[in-house]
C-alpha cells in the first residue's frame, strides 16, 4: 500500500503551456493590409449587388418598355390586318356588283338578240321562194351589235327593214316587244 500512495502522492509536472505567437512588425502590417483590403472587398461587394439592384431595375423598367414597344406593334399590325381585310372585302363587294351587271347586261343583250331572231324568222317564213328567202336573209343579217343594243335604233331598222315583210298588226308587235325588251 505504500507503493499505491507513492503514486498517488507524486507531483503531476506541470503542463507547459507554449506562450502566445507572437508576430513581427511586418507580418502585423501586412495583416492589416489584408484586413483592409477585405473590408474594401465588402464595400465594394455591396455597393456591386446594390448596383445590380439599381440595374435590374433598369432592366425590368425597360423590359416592360419593350413589351409595350411590342403590344403597340402587335395591336397596329392587328389593325393594319383588319383594314387589308375591310379593303379586301370591299374589293370583293365591287366585284360581285360589276359581275351581276355584267350578268344583267348579257341577259338583256341576248333577250333582244332572241327578240330579233324571232322577228327575222317570222319574216322568213313569209318568203314563197329561196330567191326571196336569201333576199330577207341577207337584208337582215346586216344588222350590227350597236343597233342591236340602241333601243331607238333597233326600231328604227327592224320598221325600215322587215316592214315588207310583215303586216300592220306585226308592225305593232315589233314596237310593243321591243318597249318590252327593255323592261
Amino acid at each position: 500500500m505504500a507503493v499505491e500512495e507513492d503514486m498517488f502522492n507524486k507531483e503531476v509536472e506541470k503542463v507547459v503551456k507554449k506562450p502566445k505567437r507572437k508576430l513581427t512588425e511586418k507580418q502585423l502590417a501586412n495583416l492589416a493590409l489584408g484586413r483592409e483590403k477585405m473590408k474594401l472587398k465588402r464595400e465594394l461587394a455591396k455597393k456591386n449587388k446594390e448596383m445590380k439592384e439599381v440595374i435590374k431595375i433598369v432592366k425590368t423598367s425597360d423590359k416592360t418598355a419593350k413589351e409595350g414597344q411590342k403590344q403597340k406593334k402587335a395591336d397596329h399590325k392587328a389593325k393594319r390586318r383588319t383594314m387589308k381585310e375591310i379593303n379586301a372585302e370591299k374589293e370583293q363587294a365591287i366585284l360581285a356588283k360589276l359581275e351581276k351587271q355584267e350578268t344583267e347586261k348579257a341577259h338583256k343583250r341576248s333577250g333582244r338578240m332572241d327578240l330579233f331572231t324571232s322577228l327575222k324568222v317570222k319574216c322568213l317564213e313569209k318568203a314563197t321562194s329561196v330567191s326571196e328567202y336569201n333576199q330577207i336573209k341577207n337584208t337582215l343579217n346586216g344588222i350590227d351589235e350597236d343597233t342591236l343594243h340602241d333601243d331607238a335604233k333597233l326600231k328604227k331598222y327592224a320598221l325600215k327593214v322587215m316592214t315588207p315583210y310583215m303586216t300592220k298588226k306585226e308592225k305593232n308587235e315589233i314596237t310593243i316587244e321591243v318597249s318590252e325588251a327593255d323592261k
